[in-house]
Order: structure tokens, then sequence, then C-alpha cells
């Protein structure tokens, strides 16, 4: 695309999004200071002191980003972590998501974007099902899995934490013990014994012939990050797809469990569960996700990312290839320093608008942004950018998909 056609193409748009969204105060501010190659568009000015929104347009790239930066020194500003639907068995836009928690009287969505990675498609019914951290409201909803030094949280002090983080976790029934690896993950993700709650859903989705699965009842909820409860024993037995009490869990093992442990699961008997996040200021957090690939840090670019794009002789933006990190695709990511939150989504697969942007280049720009930390979240169609209740983006699938999760900016409402 000519230099004349940019221009064209960068004027509709701007007209466009004035008559569309007539609450969006725009006004251009010019080259990047940073980046001669990029210009700013900063778009709604009057939102709130604390929140910078602007377009970046980086030519060089032939990508067209939406960045939120938010001061952090504003105590009515806050991060949270949103699962769709409220359930893990859900799907839901980013709109939709960011719309429902604002009609809560306590906080409205300033900015939502999308959140982690899962099961998008169905999945054997696992559809909505999370591969790492979410954290809300204090409640641990799923443990730190894939990739655990891509989480990210925030305690109620208003610290912000990143991985690597782990859960150690027990069940005890009698004189028997054993471990717990994961919280409300998918039957078949490797996990030999996982804990469902009801934020699972109405039932475990595991698979009837493989599982064996222990009814829990009389169990403190919800779970937290640092927990203890006792429990007692509804049933047991051999068949999954258990149903999942309101006022308990279940525990699901992929194979058959040992004699010794069976012998002490006879119906009432009493149990009790340990759960701990390592490190231990993570039993904090009260809001927390997890994505894929730490992006930055310490100030730079993850050096694996920045080795493997160097390995690659040749660069050509725009260019899609089957290896994710080095392919040009929507990208959505969140960073940070110690005055400010970075929330950035690059619009992809777009010709003549935006062709996305490889993991290097992502992390660069958040590097230039100002961002001493980093993660990558879900990108693709799911890269959605929304501004006080409206998509502002253009997700590249032509319209919003249904995402697992979301990351919203709130303020306290006025009482």
């Amino acid at each position: 695309m000519n230099k004349s056609t940019a221009v064209f193409h960068s004027i509709i748009f701007l007209c466009l999004l004035l008559i569309t969204s007539p609450a969006v105060i725009v006004s251009d501010t010019g080259s990047s200071p940073l980046n001669p190659n990029a210009t700013r568009i900063d778009l709604f000015e009057d939102l709130h002191p604390g929140v910078h929104i602007y377009r970046y347009d980086w030519h060089e790239e032939g990508c067209v980003l939406y960045v939120a930066e938010i001061d952090r020194s504003y105590t009515d500003l806050h991060f949270e972590a949103a699962i769709a639907k409220d359930q893990i068995l859900g799907k839901e836009s980013v709109r939709s998501v960011a719309n429902r928690r604002s009609q809560r009287s306590d906080r409205r969505v300033l900015v939502a974007i999308n959140g982690g990675f899962g099961v998008l498609g169905d999945m054997k019914g696992y559809g909505g099902a999370l591969e790492n951290l979410h954290i809300q409201a204090g409640e641990l909803i799923t443990q730190p899995a894939s990739d655990k030094a891509a989480c990210f949280g925030v305690t109620s002090d208003g610290d912000f934490l990143i991985g690597p983080v782990e859960m150690e976790a027990a069940v005890a029934v009698g004189t028997y013990r054993l471990p717990l690896e994961c919280i409300n993950q998918r039957f078949l993700d490797g996990c030999k014994s996982i804990l469902y709650t009801p934020r699972m859903g109405d039932s475990t989705h595991t698979n009837r012939k493989r599982a064996y699965e222990i009814i829990l009842t009389e169990l403190r909820l919800p779970i937290m990050g640092s927990y203890e409860s006792e429990f007692t024993v509804n049933r047991f037995g051999r068949g999954g797809n258990s149903p999942i009490p309101e006022n308990g869990a279940v525990i699901s093992f992929r194979s058959r469990i040992d004699k010794q442990l069976e012998t002490e699961l006879g119906s009432g008997k009493r149990g009790k569960i340990e759960i701990q996040l390592k490190p231990t200021i993570w039993n904090s957090a009260i809001q927390a996700i997890g994505g894929r690939v730490r992006l930055v840090k310490n100030g730079r670019v993850n050096e694996a990312i920045e080795q493997h794009h160097h390995a690659q002789k040749k660069h050509t933006p725009g260019k899609r290839q089957r290896d994710l990190a080095l392919s040009y695709e929507p990208r959505t990511a969140l960073g940070y320093n110690d005055e400010k939150l970075i929330l950035v989504v690059a619009d992809g697969r777009q010709m003549g608008y935006s062709t996305g942007l490889s993991l290097y280049r992502l992390a660069s720009l958040l590097v230039e942004l100002g961002a001493t930390e980093a993660i990558n979240l879900d990108g693709g169609s799911s890269s959605t950018f929304v501004v006080d209740g409206e998509v502002v983006n253009r997700p590249s699938g032509r319209s919003e998909r249904d995402v697992l999760n979301a990351v919203l900016l709130t303020v306290d409402q006025p009482r």
C-alpha cells in the first residue's frame, strides 16, 4: 500500500469512528516520540484522567494497534479478571463480559480486552475450559498450568505480580494423603487428579468409563490461593460426569486408585483439602490471569523470543507462517512498569488495513511503550479491544468472537 492510499484509509477510518461513536474524542498527536515510523491518535480523552487510550499505526510493520495506558497512582482504577458467564464451561464476547460487569453498582468497566487460552470449540463438552491461572475476586478458579511463567496478578494492596507460580495441593482422607494436581481443568490434559468446583458447571464432563470420582459435600467455598477446608465424602465410585454439588466439589482421577485409599472413602468419612500457591506472595492475589509466553522480562525482550527471531534471517512484515511465534497475527498483550499498566491489541489478517505482529515485534513494542514486564494473551480472532462498552478495534473474524475470560479495567462508581 503506497503512502497516499494509507493516508486515505486513515482518514476514512477516523470519519467512520466519529460518525458511529459520538462519545469518542479524537486528537492526532502525530509521530510517536520513540518511533519515527509510527503515529499515535488519541482516543476517548475524556474517559478518565488516569487512562490514556490511543491508536498506534506502525507503518513500517503495516500494523494498527490499540493501546490503553493506565496510571497506577489512581486508586479508583482497578484491574479485574472476569470469566465468561461466571463459569468455566461458558463462552461470551468481551463486550458482553464488560457490560455485564458494569451492570453491578460498585464499578464500571472502562477498558476490556480478551484474556487467556483454552478450549474455544466444544472438545467433548469442554468448550470454555481455561488452560492457565485465573483468580477472580480472590477465588482460585483454575491453577497455573500451561505456562506458569506467563501469569500476572494483583494483590489487595495493588502490587503487581508476575510468574513463575506453582500450586501445591493435597487431599487427606483418614491416614491417606495424595497430591491434587489441577482445579477445573480438562480431563484429557494430563492431570491425574482434578478438583471440580461449582465454577465448572453442573457436572465434571469427565469420561464415564475411565474416571473414578469422589463427591464431596460440606466444603468451604470459594476455593482460595491459601486454602484449607474439611469435607464429607458423599459418594465414591467408578464413572465420570458426576454432578457437582452446590456446597461441595468432585475429585476426579484418571485411573484406578490403590486399595488403601479406597478403603478410606466410605460415605460419611471426613477429609481435608489444603492448597497453597508458591511463591507465597501469590496467596494474596485477588485478581490474576495466565497467558502463554513471557514477552518482556526486566525491561528487555524475552531472550528466548529474541533468539528465535534472529535465528530466521529474513522477516517480512505481514507474512503468516506455521511457526506462530514468527507469524504475523492479531495479538493481545498485557504489560506494566512501576507507573502504569499497559493493555495492547494488534489487529491482523486484514490486508490493506493491518497484518498483525510477530511475538518479537509485539514484545519490542511493549518495551518501547515502557513495559518492564509483559505477557502474551490469546490472539487471532479473539483479539478484542473494548472501551466504554463498545468494540474499538477490528477483530480479524469481522465480528466479535466469544472468548473464555477477559481483562477488565474498572473504575469506582459514585455512591
